[in-house]
């Protein structure tokens, strides 16, 4: 019985699509896996947006249809990359029960094994994508230090071609009287906004600058010649619009402007995470003596006998929850070797696509030339060569695109991957160095929320981390094999 699917197509950048990530290509993939899988494709969703964070339309219109449609068995993708880079969204995807996600090019058996491996391919598209971050961060880190202003020019200057910035001859004045203003009188910056709106002065978007960007503006040092990047500064090499001692009479008046501080907030780092396990109730948090903090139960329902638990032992105490999804370096070894064989499987899989696909390159060839010579005598009319010739070129085209989308495929190497698993090896002792409100952060990570009763904690894990929980628990990260392994026809 063939089983009704839905297909997720992604491209993120023009880049992709001319390199063989093609919304055709990826399409023509994925048809040629269903055919060959017994699987029905009953809706496409068609993306053009990065997968690193959360929010993307068309993948939030297929989450919908799912939960609409129970009969749809799987999400068919050309490679889980192509699906989420963050684990947010494959977690979601993951949780519908009757879903499974189908990688027609990586192999992921339709298990609790595959789902692992999907969450790790996940999890590595995701680093992957922070290293291209840091790499960002960091050239942009080193143009600072060098007195070069790394980004977009702030309001007042342009950006200038040889790199850097330039004082902006339209609205740089502007700025300066701005400044001066602000200093030698006793302007409001809900006034001085106007002041600025009536002068011309706007936005590179060119919308008005609001109080709260006027107040971001004068405490920008970069108009007096010093770049603030990343919490530091670097000597500039522009031009300032200001002198020093400018700037620094606008910083004094706006710490002695009069304007209220905000009232400081007593922050509870556990605070939500926490359920009694007598009553069911919410753990809240509370401060005593001024010094200590300590979580109880907030009694909605009556007495409970949950004792109160005081903030530094419940961080220590709730290690547990991390040592639940700790693997052992021989639990990691077995990933590892299970992964070698997938991927050993897998580039089989790609060299003989990838012959099957120059070999038919190669009959379309032949034909076109046969029918060609047909045409040149006479065998058959030009209306009927422009109609084989427009057809194998189509044809071409397509196996073309499938065959630089195979080329282009670069899948994480086992040292990689060997590096995710040992952070779960390492887990415990990363979340013992830190403090309560990174533990905490890391905690909301895991689970989404722990019952406590007595001294016994039980998390209630988010997924992925409820299968890797399990597969520690039981070390059977093996099991049944189906069709999802089988080459594409």
């Amino acid at each position: 019985m063939r089983r009704q699917v839905v297909a997720y197509i992604r491209v993120s950048t023009e880049e992709q699509a001319r390199h063989g990530y093609s919304i055709q290509s990826q399409r023509q993939v994925l048809a040629d896996y269903a055919a060959g899988h017994d699987l029905d494709i009953v809706q496409e969703f068609v993306e053009s947006q990065s997968a690193y964070k959360p929010g993307r339309p068309e993948f939030r219109r297929m989450i919908d249809f799912l939960r609409q449609h129970k009969d749809v068995a799987a999400v068919l993708v050309y490679k889980i990359d192509r699906l989420a880079r963050n684990i947010r969204d494959y977690a979601e995807l993951d949780e519908m029960s009757w879903v499974i996600i189908i990688s027609a090019t990586e192999g992921l058996p339709e298990n609790a094994t595959g789902k692992l491996l999907g969450v790790i391919q996940a999890g590595m598209s995701r680093y992957f994508s922070h290293q291209l971050s840091e790499r960002v961060s960091l050239g942009m880190e080193t143009k600072a230090k060098s007195g070069l202003w790394p980004s977009s020019a702030p309001t007042g200057y342009v950006n200038v071609p040889s790199g850097g910035i330039a004082p902006d001859p339209e609205r740089a004045p502007i700025v300066r009287r701005m400044f001066e203003t602000y200093a030698r009188t006793k302007i409001s910056l809900v006034d001085l906004s106007k002041w600025a709106a009536s002068q011309g002065l706007r936005t590179r978007q060119g919308g008005v600058l609001r109080r709260a960007a006027l107040h971001t503006l004068l405490q920008n040092p970069i108009y007096c010649g010093t770049i603030r990047w990343v919490g530091k500064l670097y000597e500039g090499k522009h031009e300032p619009l200001i002198s020093r001692a400018l700037f620094e009479r606008v910083q004094e008046r706006m710490r002695n402007g009069g304007h209220p501080r905000p009232t400081t907030k007593l922050f509870f780092p556990y605070r939500g995470l926490l359920t009694c396990g007598y009553c069911g109730c919410q753990m809240t948090a509370a401060t005593a003596k001024k010094k200590y903090v300590y979580y109880r139960c907030t009694l909605s329902k009556g007495p409970c006998p949950q004792p109160y638990v005081r903030e530094d032992r419940l961080g220590e105490r709730l290690v547990s929850v991390v040592e639940g999804i700790h693997l052992t370096a021989e639990q990691v070894e077995e990933l590892l070797e299970l992964m070698r064989g997938r991927r050993r499987e897998q580039e089989g899989n790609r060299v003989r696509r990838s012959d099957e696909l120059t070999h038919r390159r190669e009959r379309i060839a032949s034909r076109c030339e046969a029918a060609y010579e047909d045409k040149l005598d006479g065998r058959i009319t030009e209306e009927r060569w422009m109609e084989l010739e427009r057809k194998w070129s189509q044809e071409e085209f397509a196996l073309k695109c499938e065959a630089e989308l195979i080329d282009e495929t670069h899948e994480p190497s086992v040292d990689d991957v060997a590096a995710t698993l040992e952070l779960l090896n390492r887990a415990r002792s990363l979340y013992l160095r830190q403090n309560d409100e990174q533990r905490a952060r890391f905690l909301n990570t895991l689970a989404w929320n722990c019952t406590i009763k007595g001294e016994k904690i039980v998390p209630n894990y988010r997924s992925p981390f409820s299968l890797v929980a399990e597969g520690a628990r039981s070390a059977n990260w093996y099991a049944r094999e189906d069709s999802n392994l089988r080459p594409a026809a």
